[in-house]
Parts: C-alpha cells; structure tokens; sequence
C-alpha cells in the first residue's frame, strides 16, 4: 500500500470530509477561529456543524451550506470549486458521474464499519500477493446494500482484483492509475434497515512485482476494533516490523509499537477505537 494521499490528491479523489479536515490542518485553524472567519463573511454555521463536516458525519446539502462550502474554499486557500466539486459528481449510490475524476464511494458515509480484520499474505518474492479481508458494517440507514473496497496499490493498478468470499458479490470496478487506487462495489445479498449489521469477506488479489513494505488499513472516522496479520514465506523474512499511524494532514507515519516475528513467520496488531486515518504494519527488508 502506498503512502496516504496528499490534499491535493483529496481535493481531487475525496472523500470531501477529508480534503476539508486536510485543508483546515493545513491553514492551521481551530474549528472555533474559521467559524468565527466565516461569520465576518455573514455566513452562520455551528461550531458542531463544522465538525460534523470535517468528520464525514454529515454532508453539506442545502443551499446555504453549499453557500458556507464555497466561502470555506477561499478561507483555506483551495482552488475554488474543489470543495463544492466533490460533493457535486457522485449520484445517490456513491459512483461518480466522471469516472476516475473522484473514484466512487468516497464520499459515501452510509456504513459504520465496526470491525475489520486484515490478513496479508507476503510471498517469498517480498510481494504482498493477497489479502484477506473480514469486516462487519453497520448501516447508518435504511436501504444500504453496497461496500465500496478501495485498495491503494504499489504498481499498476490493473494487476489488482477483488474477489468476493461470502454475504457479498462484486458489482462495478474503477481504476485510477496515477493515484494507484482501485476500488470496487461489493454488493448484498439484500438492503439492510438503519442499525444492521452484515458480516462479509473479500479477497484482493495483488500481482504487482514489487517489494511490498507495509500494510494499512483507512478508516474514515472511527474504527471500533481493528486486527491487522501479516505473514511472512519462511524463504524470505524481514527485519524490524512495527506499527505505525498516520493522519491525512501527517507527511509521514510515526512509529508506535515495535513486534516480533512468531513461531509461524507472522506478526500482527490489534488495536480498539481508532480514530487516526491509517493504521498499518511496516517492515524492511534486509
């Protein structure tokens, strides 16, 4: 997995609330002075409001926050429009209109994911050829029947696909090659009522031919439970494996806990309520 997208590249593939949080960090605001800034310009909104935004809890839709959204650009210093942009170009499913101008479900905020479980398959070329994926989500509200499994690769996107294990079927694909994003639809077996949960699990398969050094998991808000594995041929092991996270606004991860191979060539990291935006497991190669 490559390195977290820069604001520039949010401001161009979302999500929204992102490339917001990320420009506000990166103007050095406090929710309460841009506030304050955006009433000097007769615009009202809610310190709460703003960090609902920037949360991903809520979306700008009336015309007045759309009008609040606009004013927000030229405060943070963005190209205008790149903020009303990406709250423009996805239809009601989260697909875009312009596909790979803002990859789809980005902007979507309709599951909770609740826990995922990562299992990485490095081979004894150093390639990390698969990944297990085990999630359970939780719908934010009626009718939600779809995951979008975005995968942010370190080669060519075209040699990345997903397959569907259980409770889930692929639907649409898009691949973005500059950014090295993928992403696919995983569709349910039926549409689930506000506060649902559905457990099911994917494949990604990866036959890029490059070192693989780290793997992370995204999270758009908040994680409730987060289990990554990563393991290891015996032909090929690496060196100082650690956990490291990593915020939108953050040009490079900091490192937090130090681990060990096990008796399996494996190592692994569980962690409760995250709520930076990577987590992952990194390692080098001796």
């Amino acid at each position: 997995m490559t390195t977290t997208p820069s604001l520039e590249a949010l401001l161009r593939i979302g999500p929204f609330h992102s490339a917001l949080r990320a420009a506000i960090r990166r103007r050095g605001l406090t929710l309460e002075r841009l506030r304050l800034r955006l009433a000097q310009q007769d615009v009202a909104v809610a310190l709460s409001t703003l960090s609902d935004w920037q949360q991903g809890r809520v979306r700008p839709i009336s015309p007045k926050s759309l009008r609040a959204v606009s004013v927000l650009e030229d405060l943070l210093e963005v190209p205008p429009r790149s903020l009303l942009a990406l709250l423009e170009r996805s239809d009601p499913s989260g697909w875009p209109d312009v596909v790979p101008g803002m990859m789809p479900g980005f902007n979507t905020n309709d599951l909770e994911v609740v826990s995922r479980h990562d299992r990485v398959f490095v081979d004894a070329q150093r390639h990390a050829s698969r990944i297990h994926v085990s999630m359970v989500a939780r719908a934010r509200h009626d009718g939600v029947d779809r995951f979008y499994a975005h995968y942010f690769c370190d080669d060519s996107v075209h040699e990345v696909r997903h397959e569907a294990v259980r409770n889930c079927r692929i639907g649409r694909s898009a691949r973005n090659e500059a950014e090295h994003v993928t992403v696919d639809e995983l569709l349910f077996d039926r549409k689930l009522a506000a506060g649902e949960t559905w457990v099911f699990e994917f494949v990604i398969h990866d036959a890029t031919r490059v070192d693989s050094f780290e793997h992370a998991q995204g999270v758009r808000c908040f994680l409730a439970q987060s289990l990554i594995e990563v393991h290891f041929d015996p032909a090929e092991l690496p060196t100082d494996p650690h956990v490291y996270l990593q915020d939108w606004q953050e040009t490079e991860p900091h490192r937090t806990i130090d681990l060990a191979l096990d008796h399996t060539n494996s190592v692994h990291h569980f962690e409760t309520n995250v709520s930076v935006n990577w987590i992952g497991i990194r390692w080098r190669w001796a």
